[in-house]
């Protein structure tokens, strides 16, 4: 329960983060996200009444562990609707920043059929309380459940580096930036995928005990704060420099024009090469200096 508890806090202040440093963001999705982290609570919650139930209620009473209380399976629930709906707005975000409708039909339906697999074992674990039983019926559940999240997984960190590859510029810190966040769809993937393996390996090792359970309890609340974390480093990313091309800049700023509508005048510094690169605080380019940047800073968010 402790680490449960500890990625909930982190949860909780991560959607404090977000609703005071994105305003701007559509009332759905901040409407989403208040509605993601209500589900994570009482994910928690359930998780908390099973685990009571176990090691409190029924303390000193070995028969308890085999069957399964109603808690557990609402919480098997609980949880992978968390599960889909982040899901669901990676693959949103993805559609909308590549404009591909492939990307998305190749993430959802997997996920779906994740979350019919955990629906189904929320009904099965009331229908069948033993859970000896339960796994003599319904193991084979289980193991699809999770290696089609741990592919789901995989395939949002395949889209999204595939995209932010094609999506370099030659702009140094531009595609800079592509390379951190190739970097963190990577290594989100590999511990999400990483846990839902888990939760299957140790299903079929150790069938019966509760350790594969502690792995699938812990997969929501980290797929929740890795979307969290990107949402919330968004003004990191766009503050940070951009290097741009001397010999661009002055039809880059013809271009792009000045706030009162008359064009920007160019003057070369002196001392610095024509075919030298700057540096700029992102936030003094405007949208169209480069189109490339600014849809690589708006990639996962």
């Amino acid at each position: 329960m402790l680490p449960l508890s500890r990625l909930f806090g982190i949860t909780s202040v991560q959607v404090y983060v977000y609703f005071h440093r994105n305003p701007r963001d559509s009332d759905l999705m901040r409407r989403t996200i208040f509605f993601l982290w209500v589900v994570d609570g009482l994910h928690l919650a359930f998780t908390s009444h099973s685990v009571y139930y176990y090691s409190v209620t029924n303390f000193m009473n070995p028969l308890a562990l085999t069957q399964c209380p109603w808690s557990f399976a609402v919480d098997v629930v609980f949880g992978d609707l968390s599960e889909v709906i982040v899901t669901a707005i990676f693959a949103y975000r993805i559609y909308k920043f590549s404009g591909k409708l492939w990307a998305f039909i190749f993430i959802m339906p997997p996920a779906l059929v994740g979350f019919a697999g955990a629906l189904a074992i929320g009904i099965f674990a009331r229908e069948v309380p033993d859970y000896t039983e339960f796994n003599r019926r319904y193991a084979w559940i289980w193991y699809a459940t999770f290696s089609i999240q741990a592919f789901t997984d995989c395939a949002i960190a395949a889209a999204l580096c595939t995209m932010l590859i094609r999506r370099r510029t030659g702009f140094k810190r531009t595609d800079s930036l592509i390379r951190t966040l190739i970097l963190y769809s990577i290594n989100t993937c590999a511990l999400t995928s990483s846990v839902a393996i888990a939760s299957v390996i140790t299903y079929a090792a150790m069938p019966h005990n509760f350790v594969f359970i502690a792995f699938a309890m812990v997969l929501p609340k980290l797929m929740l704060n890795s979307l969290l974390a990107l949402l919330n480093s968004r003004d990191m990313h766009a503050g940070q420099a951009i290097s741009v091309h001397l010999s661009k800049l002055a039809s880059i700023l013809g271009r792009s024009g000045t706030s009162d509508g008359s064009q920007a005048v160019c003057s070369m510094p002196d001392g610095v090469a024509k075919d030298q690169d700057v540096e700029i605080p992102g936030r003094v380019v405007d949208a169209s200096f480069d189109s490339e940047s600014q849809a690589s800073r708006s990639a996962l968010i």
